[in-house]
């Protein structure tokens, strides 16, 4: 039954907070980050998983339409293709 929830915050949810928290400190994730958590990664991630994005811009550009669920998501600002793409890079593929 909806629950007045957005489907990938639903997702996002069964992804146990405190088990993402340990692998990002297993793998010193947040290390070269300052502002785009491991989670917010991985809701942008799960989003162009979700939604068959096919590029950063793709990502950028869907998320970015709606800033009212960005807000609802977790995130305080605009999602960049730039901070995605550091992100993407300097993070462990593992995690």
């Amino acid at each position: 039954m909806n629950s007045g929830r957005y489907i990938l915050d639903q997702v996002i949810d069964l992804v146990h907070r405190q088990t993402l928290d340990r692998y990002v400190q297993r793998y010193n994730a947040e290390m070269k980050v300052r502002h785009f958590g491991c989670r917010q990664q991985l809701i942008c991630m799960a989003f162009a998983q979700l939604t068959w994005r096919e590029g950063l811009r793709d990502i950028e550009t869907c998320l970015n339409t709606r800033p009212e669920t960005l807000y609802h998501l977790g995130f305080w600002e605009p999602v960049a293709k730039s901070t995605l793409a550091d992100a993407n890079g300097v993070r462990d593929w593992r995690l």
